[in-house]
C-alpha cells in the first residue's frame, strides 16, 4: 500500500512557488524511484507538464 503525506512547499530563500513545485516534481519523478517513469500518472493533467499547468 502506498503512503502519502502533505509537505509544505518551501518558497523562501529566493525560490518562487513555481520553482519549488518544479523541484519537487523533479525529485518525485526520479527514474530510480518510479521504474523509469512507469509509475507516474496524473489526474486531469499531463504529468510531463504538471508544474507548468
Amino acid at each position: 500500500m502506498a503512503t502519502t503525506r502533505i509537505m509544505p512547499l518551501h518558497t523562501g530563500k529566493g525560490r518562487t512557488a513555481s520553482r519549488a513545485i518544479s523541484d519537487i516534481i523533479d525529485y518525485v519523478a526520479n527514474p530510480q524511484k518510479t521504474d523509469h517513469g512507469r509509475l507516474i500518472t496524473g489526474y486531469e493533467c499531463d504529468s510531463r507538464t504538471a508544474d507548468a499547468e
